[in-house]
């Protein structure tokens, strides 16, 4: 017996009812609901009753990883690619995410795997032109231009790939659920079918996912939740740069990044990238400090830019790119109360060269110096980097991997270091010349002689 039912979805976080709303009560949003038609069968299923274990009897069997051809891309993964994997790749539009993955399918094509790549966006001439572009080889690369279910299902069952690629998800359809393509029912539902076929026909599939102008993923938030991992394809459009970030992975580390550069010829990686973001290490203008950040198991120094200037309104502004911006106000905060600074008439920017965000505290005693350097007009001294964090007293607070960060610093050519006292003891680094402090004045003191 078929019966046909409506229910409201919101389009923005997936959340159901069976009323039409006016405002989301899980996420917030207004005229978000849309009305989506399903048909359900009542039919029961014999299925097969499997039964639980002890956790001590299971035998555990390592699984390989099946390198990508590209480094970067592997170390994000966590090592390369472990079958059965189904990982989603997000970002905004022209950052790269089809070339990234082409560029991938073509090095497992060449190492003897069946790839698949099924797009719903482009024609099969655009492909093929890119693939010529950015120079791979494509003969163990099958393509499939059709989004619908159906004929996505056949090619699975003729091909039976090793890979399967899908740009992107929300552009599949199922002609038998009564919705547009890129609704919550029909992303929620073509996932699971990808992510059921993956589990069980020993193969790794990879998902395209457009984000929303707020930066998430596009669709019902369950498209996170049923990835083995969430992979962030990041970089303005406008620069070069790229960054490749995990947010969630079931087979390895969070904290590891890939860094790339969009070239004429496709994507090129930058296996240093510790002084990707340093313009010269020997200038020192007023504002600008240099701080090594921790990402996964490198160190990248970046440049922290600080820009101190009247204002002209009421109100001033703080503007920020980077770093959190409550970080930042807090920062200006303890300043003002503990050291005197006056920043109440002034305009306060801050900006991280290069595109690279960072989210450690650990960067707040490099922000501080560059806001006091810019207000003072002061330059701090060279070759120096700061690494502390600032508490609401203003004392200054130790950081993880001082030591990791320092030995980086050493082989670049750093000759200074400012860091907090409580880290001191764990430095082993003989080329540069360390001054541990407690509070945020005497770092000032030392970095700009005031």
């Amino acid at each position: 017996m078929r019966k046909e039912k409506s229910i409201f979805v919101c389009s923005e976080c997936g959340y159901q009812t069976v009323k039409l709303l006016g405002k989301c009560p899980n996420c917030g949003k207004w005229d978000t609901f849309i009305e989506e038609f399903y048909t359900s069968t009542e039919k029961f299923k014999e299925k097969e009753i499997t039964y639980p274990e002890k956790l001590s009897e299971i035998e555990f069997e390592e699984t390989p990883r099946i390198k990508t051809g590209i480094e970067e891309f592997d170390r994000v993964l966590g090592g390369g690619v472990v079958k059965k994997s189904y990982i989603l790749i997000a970002g905004e539009p022209g950052v790269g995410k089809s070339t990234l993955l082409l560029s991938m399918g073509g090095n497992l094509s060449k190492n003897g795997y069946k790839v698949l790549y099924i797009s719903g966006e482009e024609s099969k001439n655009q492909i093929k032109m890119r693939s010529q572009r950015i120079g791979i080889e494509t003969e163990g690369i099958y393509l499939l231009t059709s989004p619908e279910i159906n004929s996505i299902k056949n090619a699975l069952e003729k091909i039976k790939p090793d890979f399967i690629i899908v740009d992107s998800i929300q552009t599949i359809y199922n002609p038998e659920i009564p919705t547009i393509p890129g609704s919550v029912t029909q992303v929620r539902e073509n996932a699971n079918f990808f992510m059921k076929y993956t589990k069980t026909n020993n193969c790794s599939t990879f998902l395209v996912g457009h984000i929303t102008k707020e930066g998430i993923v596009a669709g019902p938030k369950i498209l996170e939740h049923i990835v083995d991992a969430v992979i962030y394809f990041e970089g303005d459009i406008r620069t070069n740069l790229r960054i490749l970030r995990c947010l969630k992975n079931r087979f390895g580390s969070i904290n590891e990044i890939g860094v790339f550069s969009m070239e004429e010829n496709g994507l090129k990686e930058i296996p240093d990238a510790s002084m990707l973001f340093i313009q010269d290490i020997e200038k020192n203008p007023p504002g600008r400090t240099i701080f090594p950040t921790i990402e996964g198991t490198r160190t990248i120094l970046v440049e922290i830019e600080g820009l101190v200037t009247p204002t002209y309104y009421g109100i001033p502004r703080r503007t920020v790119s980077g770093v959190d911006y409550n970080r930042v106000s807090l920062i200006i905060a303890v300043l003002e109360k503990k050291l005197k600074f006056n920043f109440n008439t002034y305009d306060v920017y801050v900006n991280v060269g290069g595109g690279l965000k960072i989210n450690e505290v650990g960067s707040d005693l490099s922000i501080a110096i560059s806001c006091v350097s810019s207000l003072k007009d002061i330059s701090p001294i060279k070759r120096c980097v700061l690494i502390g964090e600032i508490g609401l007293t203003g004392e200054i607070r130790g950081v993880e991997n001082i030591n990791l960060r320092l030995k980086e610093c050493e082989r670049l050519g750093i000759e200074k270091a400012i860091i907090p006292e409580k880290n001191k003891n764990d430095v082993s680094v003989k080329n540069i010349k360390i001054y541990p402090v407690r509070f945020l004045s005497q770092a000032i003191q030392i970095s700009l002689n005031l």
